[in-house]
């Protein structure tokens, strides 16, 4: 889980004046919750008992690979996945025009997995999924086991969108910001071992055996080096650079907090949720996480848009200042001023 989306698991509504949560947002918090409330239910007694289970019958679960190809002409659905979401004005507009195919299928206890398509923009990597099931998993499945694992990275943070479209079929969206301690490679290496799929609304479970490893190649772009400061109540933020490519603009930048605030908010973090440029378009911001490597200090971030139109001469956005006091105990934004970077 990011820093950001933490902050959203800390806000305590007696204690704070509600604020309206972009349609991003509103999804995002939603898979959080999720992914909360599975580590606080009781353990129904069927999990209690998989252990025996799995001893009793280990020859039961089985991995079968299957050629795209084969199995994505049996399930019409299985194409063009991103193209089954609303995303207007987001980076996952023109997904399916620079996506590199993948088209691997794993199955197990009754479930095929299908990685469809990924882009990598040299920040962050988008993946389109698929699954079929013999079981319900209901309407939002969520997807327990580590997430992704990125060959050389040092961590990382995303989301991820599961949703029903027909009678145990889904399509997913997963969005992942791999860390590195070096400059991000040209290409990515990738593991991705889902261990279950859960049914939050029933406490069911499917458990299972699938495992995808593939490699994706960055878009080719270039980088505009920029130099906009903006400081606020204590917090200030530096825009470094915009990276360009055809489907989407990453926006690099990085904030440093003064130490004297840390004690009364052991949590701050600056983040935007859209931009406008000067031709009034607007376009709809997706954070990819932060990283410190000084206990909260200063931070490395960045976010990702669709492609600015290309008549644009600038973009402007006004970044926020989330102050938290962790563990649900209370958080307060604030407004920083507006921002506005000159585009070549």
């Amino acid at each position: 889980m990011t820093k950001s989306y933490k902050e959203w698991l800390d806000l305590d509504v007696d204690q704070i004046e509600p604020i309206e949560l972009s349609a991003q947002q509103k999804m995002k918090l939603k898979q959080t919750i999720l992914k909360k409330q599975t580590t606080r239910k009781r353990m129904p007694k069927w999990v209690r008992h998989i252990a025996v289970a799995a001893i009793i019958g280990i020859s039961m679960i089985t991995t079968v690979n299957i050629a795209f190809p084969t199995l994505a002409s049996q399930i019409p659905f299985m194409k063009n996945i991103a193209s089954y979401f609303d995303n207007k004005s987001t980076m996952f507009e023109n997904f399916d025009s620079y996506a590199t195919e993948i088209g691997q299928v794993h199955s197990s206890n009754g479930l095929s997995m299908m990685i469809e398509n990924a882009v990598y923009d040299g920040t962050s990597l988008t993946i389109s999924f698929a699954l079929e099931t013999d079981t319900d998993l209901g309407d939002s499945p969520f997807i327990e086991g580590d997430f992704m694992d990125f060959k050389g990275a040092v961590g990382g943070g995303g989301s991820s969108r599961l949703e029903k479209i027909g009678d145990n079929k889904y399509i997913g969206l997963a969005n992942v910001t791999p860390h590195f301690d070096k400059e991000a490679p040209d290409e990515l290496e990738i593991t991705w071992k889902p261990k279950a799929f859960l049914n939050t609304d029933k406490d069911t479970k499917v458990e299972g055996d699938w495992a995808f490893n593939f490699k994706v190649s960055k878009l080719a772009g270039e980088l505009q080096l920029v130099n906009e400061t903006v400081t606020n109540y204590d917090v200030t933020a530096r825009f470094t650079a915009l990276g360009k490519n055809d489907m989407s603009t990453v926006i690099h930048y990085e904030y440093e907090v003064v130490p004297e605030v840390l004690k009364k908010w052991p949590e701050v973090t600056v983040q935007f949720d859209q931009l406008r440029d000067n031709l009034g378009n607007t376009y709809v911001v997706n954070g990819n996480g932060a990283k410190s490597e000084d206990s909260g200090i200063s931070y490395k971030s960045s976010a990702t848009v669709q492609t600015i139109d290309p008549a644009a001469t600038s973009i402007t956005f006004v970044p926020n200042i989330y102050f938290s006091l962790g563990s649900g105990q209370g958080m307060e934004i604030k407004e920083m001023d507006s921002v506005t970077i000159p585009l070549k």
